[in-house]
């Protein structure tokens, strides 16, 4: 399994459909991910997702809403 950390991006598989994701929570059997710009998160299995390797490319979004602003110091 992937080392998966909090606040990074991801890519969800969801059958013949792939998602963007940012994870907000992780814990024994998957991670909490948000998928919109609210602040709600679903649990997602890990063999489901896949690193974004190039998420630092993304500077700005709003994703998860609020959750992810005190951690980026806005």
């Amino acid at each position: 399994m992937e080392e998966f950390k909090v606040g990074e991006y991801i890519i969800y598989v969801n059958g013949d459909r792939y998602e963007l994701g940012r994870i907000k929570r992780l814990t024994e059997d998957g991670a909490l991910i948000c998928y919109n710009n609210g602040e709600t998160a679903a649990k997602t299995p890990y063999d489901l997702i896949h690193k974004l390797v190039n998420g630092f490319t993304i500077k700005e979004t709003t994703i998860g809403g609020e959750v992810f602003k005190e951690s980026e110091g806005e």
